[in-house]
């Protein structure tokens, strides 16, 4: 079920909600098709994501993605992220997945039974990837 209490939980959740003041990198994204919008704050050190946070507005998807992906990232290597990146594409595209490696995020895992949204999901993943570029460039 797209729209499972779980999942309404995650959009609606507080907990990674806002700004950090004290962010390594910020990274806007847009999915203009429907107007989802995402701003992304990671706090890294050492190579690791102490913490992070996100505003947006948009959809229960787009939301409720942002906040079981952040809740998957803190606490994790830069380069592992990259693979979990991975591992979520592949999740939204219906192929084979590491769902161990995805945890809670496999919540969504129908999404690929609904390719009208798609791009809410992986709206803050790519937003993530981008964001890691940056800090792998830096």
């Amino acid at each position: 079920m797209m729209y499972s209490e779980a999942i309404l939980d995650y959009a609606n959740s507080k907990r990674f909600r806002g700004k950090l003041d004290d962010a390594t990198v910020i990274e806007e994204g847009k999915n203009i098709s429907c107007g989802d919008e995402i701003t992304l704050y990671l706090k890294v050190e050492d190579g690791v994501v102490k913490d992070a946070k996100f505003e947006g507005m948009g959809c229960v998807i787009s939301q409720a993605s942002a906040s079981l992906m952040l809740e998957r990232i803190v606490g994790e290597r830069v380069e592992e992220i990259f693979s979990l990146i991975e591992e979520a594409e592949k999740m939204s595209r219906g192929e084979n997945f590491d769902e161990g490696k995805l945890k809670n995020v496999t919540l969504m895992s129908d999404i690929k039974n609904y390719p009208a949204r798609v791009k809410c999901f992986i709206l803050a993943w790519k937003t993530l990837k981008e964001a890691l570029k940056k800090i792998s460039r830096s």
